[in-house]
């Protein structure tokens, strides 16, 4: 899945950037130094914006992505006819739900409609007014590049989902290739061409003059790295009184990566703009069976709390959501809007506890197995629903950490058939990290997964898994993601 895109593009980001995601401040004396502000961020207002650009830019590649499916890949759907774009106006093919694939409509589309937002992002549109392109460019596409019906799941998912999918990638792009362009390094214009092909292009367009004013200058960053080793994986159908094992994996490979922007309760960091503070976490599970996740959250609108010398700090507000997992067989993605907060208590010289908690809605979902229930329509409902996040982390700043991470997903089926019944979807993900040395940490993780499920007439069934793994993570320092002195 392409998700492992976004883990070797931060991969080559660590490297990039070294150890330089914390920019210390000016020399001053040790008394004004707790109290010196970060380097003032640019003034609202671009150097120079494009509206033209991006349009242009959008068009350009759905005409070339729908020419790819149309001449070589003769995908059916790309065989389109005046006839078939006059019924999507007329309503003989009105808007509906499609049945795409799982991964093609709850990755592919937002991956799409990230493509489309960074061209006008690095034009030097802002978060909103760049989602308006995706908008449009997903409209084009459904009423002109499909012989289908327009489908109301893409126009969600390409928009909302590729807005937060694309502001995370642009965010780090312009961590590793600043703002006015510049010389910089090779290895990090690789690493901006993997994160953003749209921003590496109009930087060079452009000039390296394009801005949109909103992207704060020397973000705080923790970033992660981790490779191991999935010893096993199991899948029960857990509905009768015996457990009956429908799935069971030996050692896999397994990737990971997990990037906080934006320093968690940091007084210091002002979250002025929409993504100011994001955390994006992405996974990726071969040979054999292939699981993926990709989780993303970022502070749309909100504030902070904590001052310099409080021992609490954090930060609450209307967060954005974007989740695609298949995470032990069980698959969930959602798109929506969640209120909560996220915080750090430090309880002793270098012990800290951090915790997030988040309620959310769900405009859009998906969730349910992989082929289990070949005999439906689907094998997973569509449809509104409710997401809850909770997390908690106990660090050792120096010596290691232990996390709890819980996430579960309620979805009901009244998109699409099969319409009856629910998804009661949880993942609980246990581990704990060693340091080895200042950037090297041993870890064990215990991914847990519960799928309880209705689809009408049958009564509720659950289907449970879990595994173990060994990971190595590589680190920018020994902090563990603790923020502050």
């Amino acid at each position: 899945m392409r998700g492992g895109a976004l883990m070797a593009a931060l991969l080559l980001t660590w490297g990039s950037l070294g150890h330089a995601a914390e920019v210390p401040p000016a020399a001053l004396p040790e008394t004004e130094k707790a109290q010196a502000p970060r380097e003032q961020p640019p003034a609202d207002a671009p150097l120079r914006r494009s509206y033209l650009v991006p349009a242009f830019e959008a068009a350009a590649f759905n005409i070339g992505l729908f020419s790819f499916h149309n001449l070589i890949t003769r995908e059916p759907f790309a065989f389109i006819s005046w006839e078939t774009t006059r019924g999507h106006f007329d309503g003989s093919h009105g808007w509906t739900f499609d049945v795409d694939q799982f991964i093609t409509n709850q990755f592919g589309h937002p991956y799409h409609g990230s493509l489309i937002y960074n061209f006008a992002r690095s034009s030097g549109m802002p978060f909103w007014r760049a989602g308006l392109y995706n908008f449009a460019a997903s409209l084009g596409w459904e009423y002109f590049a499909e012989n289908e019906a327009p489908a109301i799941n893409d126009q969600i998912t390409t928009t909302l989902g590729g807005m937060f999918l694309g502001e995370v990638l642009y965010r780090t792009y312009r961590a590793v290739i600043p703002e006015g362009g510049g010389r910089v390094s090779p290895l990090r214009r690789l690493t901006g061409l993997l994160l953003s092909p749209g921003a590496t292009l109009n930087d060079w367009l452009l000039g390296g003059e394009s801005s949109s004013g909103d992207i704060d200058s020397a973000p705080p960053l923790s970033f992660v790295l981790t490779p191991g080793v999935s010893l096993m994986t199991r899948l029960e159908d857990r509905t009768a009184t015996t457990p009956r094992l429908l799935l069971e994996a030996g050692p896999q490979v397994s990737l990971a990566a997990e990037l906080t922007y934006g320093a968690l309760g940091d007084p210091t960091w002002r979250y002025r703009h929409p993504f100011s503070y994001f955390d994006a976490s992405a996974g990726l599970t071969f040979p054999g069976v292939i699981m993926g996740n990709l989780y993303i959250r970022g502070l749309l609108l909100g504030g902070q709390y904590g001052g310099l010398t409080s021992p609490v700090k954090g930060l609450w507000g209307l967060f954005g959501l974007y989740d695609f997992g298949a995470n032990n067989i069980v698959r969930v993605s959602s798109v929506g809007l969640g209120l909560g907060t996220t915080v750090q208590a430090r309880l002793g010289q270098e012990v800290f506890l951090q915790g997030s908690a988040i309620l959310g809605g769900l405009g859009f979902a998906a969730a349910g197995s992989l082929g289990l229930e070949s005999l439906l329509v689907r094998d997973y409902h569509v449809g509104p629903g409710a997401e809850g996040i909770l997390e908690a982390k106990l660090v050792r700043r120096g010596l290691g950490m232990l996390r709890m991470r819980a996430r579960h997903w309620w979805v009901t089926g009244v998109y699409a058939e099969p319409r009856d019944g629910f998804e009661s979807i949880t993942y609980v993900t246990l581990d704990g990290r060693v340091r080895l040395s200042q950037h090297l940490a041993l870890g064990l993780e215990l991914p847990l997964s519960l799928r309880a499920y209705d689809f009408g007439p049958d009564a509720t069934q659950a289907i449970g898994g879990g595994g173990a793994r060994i990971t190595l993570s590589f680190m920018p320092d020994d902090a563990f993601g603790v923020a502050g002195p």
